[in-house]
């Protein structure tokens, strides 16, 4: 997120100077906001710019109209004006300066002199940030339109998540020798000791506790396979939460756990992780 102490200004020579003020997160939603200003107002000559009419933005290579819940403009960034945004040509810039912008965002307000006006887009993805994004201006007949640079919508981190061995490959393979213990829930575990829980008895129904001990073993067996950033470690350190709150499981107590405090949790976590395995299953 960007805080309001680290605004960030356009980089580029333009007429105006736009600033991405803020990113903030509003529950699932992030709110953008830009204040453009005009550094030198006038009537066009010696220097001056006329006030700004209205301005464009590209959404860039990864933001699509889909992404926008909200937009609005404001002359004080407190009171806002909502409005509903479409993306298509600016046919007012190609009738006054014949400049064509192509499918464009268009913010129908102005500047009044040095003060700022401000600019809000709310998305709900979050997105970095662009500092060569593309924008219109549109001004007086003088100064006219033109194009600038402005820090707008990047495209999204990208998320590597490897690959998992499944359990049936850590437990049950022939031959197979695990490469170390694996600590699960504050307890290390041996192949050993793994192979009998996963050997217990299912009469009755899967245990809880075995269920979410061999999705987690799983993950952990297969080591850097498994991606820092993938986004089945949430699930895993559920898992692992939950399991902190239990003795160290072994064959006879494995099915005694099922009505624990957030054994339900859990076990939503176990699935989690099960469907991101059977996804990014590495054989």
């Amino acid at each position: 997120m960007l805080p309001p102490s680290d605004a960030i200004t356009t980089v580029c020579p333009t007429p105006y100077v736009i600033i991405l003020e803020s990113i903030t997160q509003v529950g699932s939603n992030y709110e953008w906001v830009w204040s453009v200003s005009n550094p030198n107002p006038g009537n066009g000559s010696d220097g001056t710019v006329q006030n700004l009419s209205h301005w464009d933005i590209e959404l860039g290579q990864c933001a699509t109209m889909d992404d926008i819940v909200g937009a609005a403009y404001s002359g004080d960034g407190v009171t806002w004006t909502p409005f509903i945004p479409t993306y298509e040509e600016d046919a007012s810039m190609l009738n006054a300066c014949s400049l064509l912008t192509g499918p464009v965002l268009k913010f129908d307000f102005g500047t009044s002199g040095t003060a700022k006006s401000y600019y809000k887009l709310v998305l709900n993805k979050s997105l970095n940030i662009d500092m060569g994004a593309t924008a219109f201006y549109k001004s007086g007949n003088t100064t006219g339109c033109g194009t600038q640079c402005f820090p707008g919508l990047g495209c999204p981190d990208e998320v590597v998540e490897g690959c998992s061995f499944s359990q049936g490959y850590w437990f049950a393979k022939p031959g197979l020798v695990w490469p170390g213990n694996v600590t699960i829930g504050g307890y290390s575990y041996t192949q050993a000791e793994g192979v009998a829980i996963w050997k217990s008895s299912n009469a009755g129904g899967i245990g809880t506790a075995k269920k979410v001990f061999l999705q987690a073993a799983a993950i952990k067996l297969s080591g850097t396979n498994v991606s820092p950033t993938a986004t089945v470690w949430p699930y895993v350190q559920a898992i692992d939460a939950w399991l902190t709150t239990l003795p160290k499981l072994t064959p006879a107590n494995v099915k005694s756990f099922n009505g624990s405090p957030d054994a339900a949790e859990a076990l939503a976590a176990a699935d989690a992780v099960a469907a991101w395995i059977e996804a990014h299953h590495c054989e």
